[in-house]
């Protein structure tokens, strides 16, 4: 419990302090994990995988906001949403999922940084 509660917190803050960029450099890798994420929350039989998978849907849900109109957001689900089978799926969610744990380790050394020294 204590441990989701962490992962939890730490997407959260992940996903709120993402620094905005071109909506072109990353739209298509964050839409595909974002559909994968979602897809692995649904399908997941163990609870820890699927709130694994919550938080990584969070996470990218986070890298999207803002960056994307309605229309793009359409468009760049339907473009990614093709290229997601069931083959691939597992290998496409490994990648999300490092690219996500990376993110965290980003935020948690310069968090531990900015924290008074005890």
């Amino acid at each position: 419990m204590r441990f989701t509660i962490r992962l939890v917190r730490a997407v959260t803050i992940l996903a709120i302090s993402v620094l905005a960029t071109p909506a072109s450099a990353q739209a298509g890798n964050d839409v595909k994990c974002l559909l994968a994420s979602n897809l692995f929350a649904k399908a997941a039989k163990d609870p820890k995988a699927r709130t694994a998978a919550e938080a990584s849907k969070l996470y990218y849900l986070g890298r999207i906001h803002g960056r994307l109109n309605a229309a793009q957001l359409k468009a760049e689900l339907l473009a990614q949403q093709k290229g997601i089978s069931p083959k691939n799926a597992g290998a496409i969610m490994n990648g999300c999922a490092r690219q996500m744990e990376s993110g965290i380790k980003l935020i948690q050394g310069v968090t531990q940084q900015l924290a008074p020294k005890k």
